[in-house]
């Protein structure tokens, strides 16, 4: 029992609550109402605060239920040399994945490819997929003292089609809010 105690105290002790930022309290005032944030050292959560049905159609809210949540990843605020550098990278990488493409005579492929052309391709998807694993992920943004990422979990409730609708048109809207919010980076 204390020590569940103690882990806690301490994972409390490890969530910025918006008012200790600005920037996120700042983000968290704009929302509708019915969202919150929660931010940690390396996750911002911007959550809707009542569960809605997944439907299959508009009429149904039959479908499990679900909370809407946007999901962003904070890493310490880069440096204006760390996102150049880091763009310095993914434009090497792009301009080695645009030579791969005239190796490989890519655009000379037929739209029914030949025994030849199969080869090709396959030997470019392979150099292709090396390439793009050096690409570096840049922030979204600055927010604060922190650089936002998002990713593919940021976005993947946003293809769903719940009911009621609004809280769904609002995340949406949130998401361009949290782009407008925090600074560019």
């Amino acid at each position: 029992m204390r020590i569940a105690a103690i882990a806690f105290v301490l994972c409390l002790g490890s969530i910025a609550h918006a008012g200790e930022e600005p920037a996120i309290a700042a983000l968290e005032k704009a929302l509708p109402r019915g969202w919150t944030v929660m931010a940690t050292d390396t996750e911002l959560v911007i959550r809707h605060d009542r569960a809605c049905y997944v439907a299959a159609d508009v009429h149904d809210a039959s479908g499990p239920l679900v909370t809407l949540e946007l999901r962003y990843h904070l890493q310490p605020k880069w440096s204006a040399k760390q996102i150049a550098d880091a763009k310095a990278t993914n434009d090497k990488v792009t301009a080695d994945i645009a030579e791969l493409r005239k190796q490989y005579k890519i655009e000379a492929m037929h739209a029914k490819p030949t025994t030849e052309e199969k080869t090709r391709l396959g030997a470019y998807t392979k150099g292709e997929a090396e390439l793009k694993s050096k690409l570096v992920r840049l922030p979204l943004c600055s927010i604060g003292e922190s650089s936002l990422f998002d990713g593919d979990d940021t976005y993947a409730q946003l293809k769903l089609k719940i009911d009621p609708p609004e809280p769904m048109q609002q995340a949406k809207d949130i998401v361009e809010l949290v782009k407008k919010q925090c600074g560019a980076s």
